[in-house]
């Protein structure tokens, strides 16, 4: 940089620090230059030549930040477009099903009224037919009395003309010709009996052929009844399913808005606070860089007087002290320290989560082992009463948990398909799950009757618990776990997200806490806290089981380590920490 240029900028750093500009004030003339101030000369050259690079490479790096964050500001806004993007074509998706729904049950009805019309037409036309077919029948009858009464006649014509004919044999000659007459009037009768036998045996027939037809559109018309009542019947339980399979996808969309608005209130939170600290952040950098300027100016103005005024600067400012030995090694050693300490945490670390992990978990000891006399149990719990089990051919069973002696078993109601797959045993009878009919149900221990009765939410249950209060249920189609209200029956309360749960072999309300294990013999602990699920602790069992219930400090398992042969129960010493 040429001594110019140097003058002027120095010159421009004065005016900034004193406000007015600088007048040099006469110098003394001097034959030569002194070594201290060609010295003093290029040690500010040095100086300002640092600084300047110094306050470059600050500006650089200061618009490299600002750069970054706007770049951060635009990723950000974008997400938030995404966010509401999905948001509509959600909203929308769930107006468009509620039209279709709507529209459906519209046609639906219409199609009920037009049977409902078809119906009564059918009815009215049938009895018009029944109608003409006793009058006809009535007509039939008068007529065959006229004609019976016309045959009672000529028989006692007959008979009359019979005894005249005895009485006047003696006037046979000369009643020839009335005789043929006679003949003739005789044979004209017959025929006209003939005529009217016949003529009854066609009624008769006629009339066995109305009552056949009788008796063929009765039958048709209680089939046309009965057929009316199932496919009413059928309507109402189509009905019903697709108003529970709305009402569940309408919960679920209700769900999963409260998560998608949470969501974006946590993203909206996180990036004001990201924006905030970025706003902090820069004004920081601009503090530092203009406290860095103002020292920069001091320092350069009291450099500039010491040029000024001939004054020769300690080594201090011009040459750096070199480092001893003695340092360098202290300097090592703090170093390795640093480092064995460093080691030393992570070590401790390592070992304080394995502690806690082991901690967390649950130990089994096993006890004992038994082999059921069932071989297609699919689930099993226990209460009071005993140990209950589901066996897909035969039904509930109740057992004695000391020797596996039958005590109960209930079946199907009425002859009714019934295929239990998971149980719930409480005090005085059990929920269990029946595949047969996609249902769960609530029996009684006493008479084995049904008290309640609620559909599934989906098309594929897995597993049944009872809290005591709540009925919960998972499907593997949604993989979601559902939650009953007081009312079963009324349908699903709510749903949630179990965390790496996809399909389920049985699950069980412990206390505040629900155990499931899933078809990979992976056992997790879940704590509801919220309306959320936040796992506690998960462990794959050694074990091979296919159902599972904890209680009193045991842990029981259904299933067959070896893989073949009948199930067995096996019970463990349950250990938690």
């Amino acid at each position: 940089m040429e001594n110019n240029e140097i003058d002027k900028q120095l010159g421009e750093l004065w005016k900034k620090a004193t406000g007015k500009e600088y007048a040099p004030e006469p110098a003394v003339p001097s034959s030569r230059f002194t070594e201290s101030h060609i010295e003093t000369v290029q040690f500010l050259k040095n100086n300002f030549s640092k600084a300047e690079t110094q306050w470059k490479r600050l500006l650089e790096v200061k618009e490299a930040n600002i750069r970054d964050l706007s770049a951060q500001l635009d990723e950000t806004r974008a997400h938030l477009g995404e966010l509401k993007q999905h948001y509509q074509e959600a909203r929308e998706k769930i107006i468009n099903e509620e039209l279709a729904a709507a529209l459906n049950l519209e046609e639906s009805g219409k199609i009920l009224n037009a049977q409902k019309k078809n119906h009564a037409r059918e009815a009215a036309l049938l009895k018009e037919v029944l109608e003409r077919t006793r009058i006809e029948i009535n007509g039939m009858n008068e007529r065959l009395e006229v004609l019976r009464a016309e045959r009672d006649s000529w028989k006692k014509k007959i008979t009359g003309m019979a005894v005249e004919q005895s009485n006047l044999k003696d006037a046979a000659a000369g009643l020839e010709h009335k005789l043929g007459d006679a003949k003739e009037a005789v044979e004209k009768t017959l025929s006209e009996l003939l005529a009217e036998r016949r003529a009854r045996q066609d009624v008769e027939k006629k009339i066995k052929e109305s009552e056949k037809k009788t008796a063929e559109l009765e039958s048709q018309l209680s089939n046309a009844k009965a057929n009316w009542d199932a496919e009413r019947k059928e309507w109402r339980e189509l009905w019903d399913r697709e108003r529970s399979v709305w009402e569940t996808h309408r919960q679920e969309f209700a769900v999963w808005e409260t998560r998608l608005r949470s969501e974006r209130e946590a993203w909206s939170a996180k990036l004001k606070e990201e924006e905030g600290k970025g706003l902090d952040y820069a004004a920081g950098l601009a503090n530092t860089l203009k406290e860095s300027s103002q020292w920069s100016e001091k320092v350069t103005q009291i450099l500039k007087l010491y040029a000024l005024k001939g004054v020769q600067l300690p080594s201090v400012f011009v040459s750096a002290e070199k480092t001893s030995a003695p340092v360098a090694a202290a300097r090592r050693g703090v170093a390795k320290l640093v480092a064995m300490t460093l080691a030393g945490l992570m070590l401790l670390g390592g070992f304080a989560w394995w502690l806690y992990d082991y901690r967390t978990k649950a130990h089994f000891m096993l006890l004992s082992r038994q082999s059921l006399d069932l071989p297609a149990a699919a689930g099993f719990s226990f209460s009071k009463d005993g140990l209950w089990l589901a066996d897909w051919d035969k039904g509930l069973i109740l057992k004695d948990p000391k020797d596996l002696s039958t005590l109960r078993v209930l079946g199907g109601a009425a002859g009714e398909p019934f295929k239990p797959a998971a149980l719930a045993a409480f005090e005085g009878g059990v929920w269990a799950l029946d595949m047969a009919q996609l249902r769960f149900i609530k029996k009684d221990l006493k008479n084995g009757a049904i008290l309640e009765s609620a559909k599934t939410p989906g098309p594929a249950p897995q597993g049944v618990a009872w809290d005591g209060y709540n009925l919960w249920s998972f499907d593997a189609a949604t993989g979601l776990l559902y939650r009953y209200g007081l009312d079963p029956s009324a349908g699903v309360e709510a749903s949630f997200e179990l965390p790496a749960v996809k399909s389920l072999a049985a699950m069980q309300w412990v206390g505040a806490e629900l155990w499931t294990l899933d078809t990979k013999n992976y056992l997790r602990r879940y704590a509801f806290k919220g309306g959320v699920f936040e796992t506690v602790s998960s462990q794959k069992l050694k074990i091979s089981a296919t159902a599972f219930w904890t209680g009193n400090g045991y842990f029981w398992t259904l299933g067959n380590s070896e893989g073949m042969g009948a199930p067995k129960i096996a019970k463990y010493k349950l250990k938690m920490y």
